[in-house]
């Protein structure tokens, strides 16, 4: 009588122990796994435009807007980070370039 109670109750505390053994370990695999299908597969993050407003291709804020984009493209595989401004109000465009840290300067370029 004696015996067999001692085994349920240390049946008891094993599975008590599996459980709370296993609970942090199944939110371990998840999340790991959850950060590798984010991390694997690289896409551009975010573009912002303003819709609203239009500009001629031979204007002020496009030529500055060329040049902007020929610096950050030059610039990109050799810095991490870029923030550039070109041009005088009302015609000044603003860029920022971010490498991300997961892929290399060549696939930034």
């Amino acid at each position: 009588g004696n015996t067999t109670t001692k085994n349920t109750e240390r049946k008891k505390k094993m599975a008590r122990m599996i459980i709370t053994l296993s609970a942090p370990l199944f939110y371990f695999f998840f999340f790991s796994l959850l950060s590798h299908q984010t991390m694997s597969q690289p896409q551009h993050m975010h573009t912002f435009c303003n819709a609203t407003n239009n500009f001629t291709q031979t204007s002020l804020y496009e030529i500055n807007r060329s040049l902007l984009l020929i610096s950050l493209a030059e610039t990109s595989s050799l810095v991490t980070y870029l923030n550039a401004t070109v041009g005088l109000s009302p015609d000044t465009v603003y860029g920022t370039f971010l490498c991300r840290g997961d892929i290399n300067a060549t696939s930034c370029s």
